[in-house]
């Protein structure tokens, strides 16, 4: 379950909702007006031709499902590559637990390495179930735990496989390695900085709550040693969120190739019919408010790795560890 690929305000379904008759001319009038008032791409469109071009392709429709097209359509004109729509059957399914969806559950992988390294992957989760997020998080606390009273020598965060999804329940997770706040956030179109932040088991986008984990934060004994975040090509859109999240953190070494360059930040709006209009509406920043604005260019890792094994990543791990 790859889609709603997003970051960011993605993930809480927010109830922006339009308040559109249940007709197509104004179904899709609005949600064009939507692209025009939150693209980040808003400034670099021609808004006349695009909503000519819409509202023609619509003009025999008699149905809103009929007008679905010619909304993707207008989409792809944004030309942000990140922005997406989803009809009502797509968002009910994304509530669904991972088993109610016959599914299997995207569990964090752990291990101890050569007896000192503690390894933990960050799985990619598709889902916008509470259920779901807090066992998710509460695993992946109950590993790192485990590995935390080992006697270790650095931490290992697997995130070559994370290709996106639900940053919520990525960013509660990760938060026993982060030294501070404002670690990852978002540029918008009016140049406004904005970050992700975690308090009371609430995660906010700026001050505004946009998801709430049950599962209270644990407290690692190992959490100043040295962090090595594994990434590849794969690692993608919440995964790279999560990556910038550690970028800049002293005790913290990216691993691998630059990632894929899905670095925007996405902001859901509900539809009169109970589907999902996800906007590009801003780029990824890092705590140094540093943005990643070229889409497909990605992350430049701190240590270049040749191979895609894990046995490769290894190798130049303990190098820098001078083992």
């Amino acid at each position: 379950m790859k889609l709603l690929y997003t970051i960011i305000i993605c993930f809480l379904l927010c109830n922006q909702h339009i308040n559109a008759q249940d007709n197509p001319k104004k179904y899709m009038t609005d949600a064009i007006l939507l692209m025009k008032q939150h693209s980040v791409n808003k400034g670099k469109i021609n808004w006349d031709a695009l909503t000519a071009e819409g509202m023609n392709a619509i003009k025999d429709k008699k149905t809103i499902k009929e007008t679905y097209p010619a909304i993707i359509n207008s989409l792809k004109s944004l030309e942000d590559h990140h922005s997406g729509f989803y009809p009502p059957e797509m968002v009910e399914a994304y509530m669904k637990t991972y088993e109610e969806s016959g599914l299997k559950f995207p569990f964090p992988h752990d291990s101890l390495i050569n007896g000192n390294l503690g390894y933990i992957t960050l799985p990619a989760i598709g889902n916008l179930n509470q259920d779901d997020w807090n066992l998710y998080v509460s695993d992946f606390y109950k590993k790192i735990k485990l590995l935390d009273a080992k006697k270790l020598k650095a931490w290992i965060i697997d995130l070559r496989d994370n290709d996106g999804g639900m940053f919520s329940p990525m960013f509660k997770a990760i938060q026993p390695f982060l030294d501070q706040q404002n670690v990852a956030g978002s540029k918008d179109n009016n140049g406004k900085i904005s970050y992700y932040k975690y308090k009371d088991k609430n995660i906010f986008f700026d001050n505004t709550i946009i998801a709430t984990i049950e599962i209270k934060q644990i407290e690692l004994k190992n959490k100043s040693l040295p962090i090595f975040v594994l990434v590849s090509k794969k690692t993608a859109s919440s995964g790279e969120f999560v990556t910038a999240a550690l970028i800049g953190q002293k005790n913290v070494k990216v691993v691998g190739i630059n990632t894929q360059g899905l670095t925007s930040d996405n902001s859901e709006f509900r539809l009169s019919d109970g589907a999902i209009l996800k906007l590009t509406t801003g780029t990824l920043i890092n705590r140094k408010h540093e943005e990643y604005r070229e889409i497909g260019k990605g992350m430049t890792p701190d240590i270049i790795v040749k191979g895609s094994y894990l046995s490769d990543y290894m190798n130049d791990i303990h190098k820098s560890l001078g083992q």
